[in-house]
């Protein structure tokens, strides 16, 4: 027979922590650009702080694409290229805004168009912290900026 004294005091060890994994990342404004037709790629977007010790994003996945990546956009003399990137480093109390333009998740090989006022998850995963999924809010083609889900 398991002991019940040991189960009333883990149990607050077990809450606490689930709390403080939940309580140090949180992701908001998550959206995405309508596909344009026949399009095969597409781009998500959202702010992620972090509370706790220094991390990285590292990866994201989503089933709506045969693969994503983690991709900046960057201005070489005038020219704009974008290119993958291995990790966005997330400094503790400070922001990173994935946006177009700058940092971004690239959606490639869409399974089907991106539809305004569609949904469709989203994981992210950090080189710590435990793997966070997302909602994210299909908008316009030509929409600016996320009215998208909030995740802590």
């Amino acid at each position: 027979m398991r002991n019940p004294a040991f189960l009333i005091l883990a149990a607050p060890l077990l809450v606490a922590t689930v709390a403080a994994q939940a309580a140090d990342i949180r992701v908001e404004h998550i959206w995405a650009r309508a596909s344009a037709g026949g399009a095969s790629t597409g781009a998500a977007y959202f702010s992620v702080t972090n509370g706790g010790q220094p991390d990285r994003l590292v990866a994201v996945a989503t089933p709506v694409a045969a693969t994503a990546e983690l991709h900046e956009t960057t201005n070489d003399n005038g020219v704009m290229k974008m290119r993958p990137v291995g990790g966005i480093p997330l400094v503790p109390g400070q922001t990173v805004t994935l946006a177009p333009g700058g940092y971004h998740v690239m959606l490639m090989g869409l399974k089907a168009p991106l539809t305004p006022e569609a949904t469709f998850p989203l994981t992210l995963s950090f080189e710590h912290a435990q793997p966070v999924t997302v909602t994210v809010s299909v908008q316009a083609m030509g929409a600016r900026g996320g009215m998208g889900v909030s995740r802590p």
